[in-house]
């Protein structure tokens, strides 16, 4: 391929991830900054912590059918925990809802048929599970960092005549109460700093995920596949690395290798990981938990995405 034709791919790449993205990346965030700005604490400490396994599953479970895809879960699941939700819950549902959504269960059910479907739901939520409780141990260590909200600048808002400080974490004195901002303000600025905060890593990592999609031949994963093997899934759990494949984008590539003789195993763990596994993610997880503790997140999910797949590859089809 000619350079001029690998820059047009390049390019063609970047716009049609850019249009699929980056919509649901500002929902994301603007239901992110009504979540701050609306939800109590109190209702995130009934959902979203404790050790009942029941809020575990109802956290994957609802990550599980939100129609967002990763780039877009990050600020949501980002807003959850600096409401106060504890990690193991708002890890569940990040985890499960980058795997999957309602949207992509239906074109699941259509590009390979309603057991796989079925297959994928359950086998999100699973997921979600495992890598929120393994978050306990693995993330243990970013724990503090991963609750802080975002620097906000200081404000001088006169009252009386004077400018008097308005600290950043929004708490500010009974007597300026009267003066502080309407619920709409408020999250328009919470949106606004959300977006300064995760904007920038979101079209940077799309940039190098479109040069990696357009530049490296996909047919090179056709052939590091086994059958049921431990080995196939996880090569099948990795192989969104040095790709993008937003939720629902890697099912052509699935339907290929399932026709070519791919196993179960390794075709639930690349569905379960692809998705959240790659350049993208660990562009915008980075700012969030920093190098370390984006690589231990998604090692995690590589880990389990493997576990997962392994045990899919015992079950008779």
């Amino acid at each position: 391929m000619n350079p001029s034709a690998s820059l047009a791919t390049v390019g063609a790449t970047f716009l049609d991830a850019s249009i699929e993205i980056i919509p649901f990346f500002l929902l994301a965030i603007f239901l992110g900054a009504l979540i701050e700005e609306f939800v109590s604490e109190k209702t995130i400490a009934r959902f979203l912590t404790g050790t009942s396994p029941g809020t575990m599953v109802l956290a994957s479970t609802v990550g599980a059918v939100l129609p967002l895809c990763t780039c877009g879960m990050v600020p949501l699941a980002v807003a959850l925990r600096r409401r106060g939700s504890d990690l193991k819950h708002t890890f569940a549902f990040l985890t499960a809802g980058a795997a999957v959504s309602v949207p992509v269960l239906l074109l699941t059910w259509k590009v390979l048929g309603g057991w796989w479907a079925i297959v994928r739901f359950i086998t999100s939520v699973i997921f979600g599970l495992v890598v929120g409780y393994a978050s306990t141990r693995v993330l243990r260590g970013v724990a503090g960092r991963s609750a802080q909200p975002p620097a906000k600048p200081v404000d001088l808002t006169p009252i009386g005549g004077k400018n008097v400080v308005v600290s950043g974490s929004g708490t500010v004195p009974t007597a300026m109460t009267t003066a502080t901002r309407s619920h709409p303000v408020k999250v328009v600025r919470r949106f606004w700093g959300q977006v300064k905060e995760f904007g920038p890593w979101v079209l940077v990592s799309l940039v190098l995920a479109a040069m990696v999609d357009g530049l490296v031949p996909r047919h090179w994963v056709h052939v590091l596949y086994g059958q049921k093997a431990v080995t196939g899934s996880l090569l099948a759990a990795l192989t969104g690395v040095p790709f993008y494949f937003c939720s629902g984008a890697e099912l052509p590539l699935v339907h290929e290798l399932l026709a070519k003789g791919m196993g179960t195993g390794p075709a639930a763990s690349m569905m379960l990981a692809v998705p959240i596994v790659n350049i993208l993610t660990f562009g915008v997880v980075v700012k969030w938990l920093g190098a370390k503790g984006a690589i231990a997140y998604l090692a995690a999910c590589a880990v389990a995405a493997m576990a997962i797949g392994s045990v899919m590859g015992m079950v008779p089809t």
